[in-house]
């Protein structure tokens, strides 16, 4: 892209349209806002296209990865709410994962109306197997960042994200 990296109206005219009749620091935000969807849907797509002769979507892993992140076996509603998704959602994407092999829904011992996620062996020889060249796919897609650019972006977009949940989270 030629130019100011935050003159998109060449390439990209979305992300600009309606910011000149605003404030600029309201129009700053709004822009960020639409680059924050716009990168997020572009990367998901990168990954899902990447991950397709698999069978598994960019969704379907980060549910698994969330999963193995709670330590042990989560209850699906945990799931939903960790991962801002309906509970319907969650169950869809959770049995289709059931059926590839990679996680088990069982009933919970203590309260039987509750479904629990569990990981499956194959889920983790499967992610043994593919993080290396996912990890690497990951630092081509990003290598326009310098190492302390990603520091910085990480740390603005989880104070982002920390606002956002809980605005989500409020009364």
């Amino acid at each position: 892209m030629k130019g100011n990296i935050l003159n998109m109206s060449s390439d990209r005219p979305w992300l600009e349209q309606g910011l000149a009749a605003l404030p600029a620091p309201l129009a700053a935000r709004v822009r960020l806002f639409r680059l924050a969807v716009a990168s997020g849907a572009a990367l998901r797509n990168r990954l899902d296209r990447s991950m397709a002769a698999t069978g598994v979507t960019t969704q379907q892993a980060a549910l698994l990865q969330f999963i193995e992140a709670c330590g042990e076996a989560p209850s699906l509603g945990a799931v939903a709410q960790g991962l801002a998704m309906t509970h319907q959602n969650v169950r869809q994407i959770a049995a289709a994962l059931e059926r590839k092999g990679f996680l088990q829904v069982e009933v919970d011992a203590q309260d039987r109306r509750m479904r629990r996620l569990r990981l499956t062996d194959q889920h983790r020889r499967f992610w043994s197997q593919r993080n290396p060249d996912d990890f690497a796919r990951v630092q081509d897609w990003t290598a326009g960042l310098s190492d302390a650019e990603v520091a910085q972006a990480c740390t603005l977009l989880a104070r982002l994200f920390a606002s956002v949940r809980a605005a989500d989270d409020a009364p």
